[in-house]
């Protein structure tokens, strides 16, 4: 009797952010996942029921990797009340433009399906409730973020001065308004 195949849950999320990077959210299908991971559709509806909890998947993946980037920023500041918010800030304004636009992409795919942007509604909840009350914090988060998915989606053309520049912008303000 022959050993029992186990799906690499990883290699199909690999996949699927490669058709989203490559191609768009729009270009993911679950065939399109199946053919990019070498495995048989059902193998992929076997790890995740729907597009949406797949997107979800995704998503989750990609906020992980993104707070693994923050904290990696925040471990090069010195302790200070503005440091979370300019590890934020350093995180978003490094991030290269690929995985902007898949993440982007991600988000609007979420949006969608109200049901399934529970994900991001969580993100937003814990990043908000690290800030309190702090209302500089709150705006350079809400600023940071807006620019953030306007470039990523393709609305915004800024040229990486430009980019940096405005990062640098809303840091000084976070910084000096203190």
């Amino acid at each position: 009797m022959g050993r029992k195949r186990t799906i690499d849950r990883d290699a199909i999320l690999d996949a699927a952010e490669a058709i989203v990077t490559e191609e768009g959210a729009g270009s993911l299908t679950f065939d399109a996942v199946a053919r990019r991971a070498g495995v048989s559709k059902g193998g992929v509806l076997y790890c995740y029921a729907s597009k949406q909890e797949l997107v979800a998947a995704m998503t989750r993946r990609d906020i992980d990797r993104f707070l693994g980037e923050v904290e990696a920023k925040r471990e090069t500041l010195a302790d200070s009340a503005e440091a979370g918010m300019q590890a934020h800030l350093a995180a978003t304004r490094d991030e290269n433009d690929a995985l902007a636009a898949r993440a982007a992409s991600l988000m609007a795919t979420l949006a969608e399906s109200p049901g399934h942007a529970e994900v991001l509604r969580d993100y937003y909840r814990d990043r908000l409730k690290l800030f309190g009350r702090d209302e500089q914090a709150r705006i350079a988060f809400f600023a940071a973020e807006g620019a953030f998915l306007l470039r990523g989606l393709g609305l915004v053309d800024l040229p990486d001065t430009a980019w940096r520049a405005l990062f640098d912008r809303i840091e000084r303000e976070l910084v000096v308004s203190r």
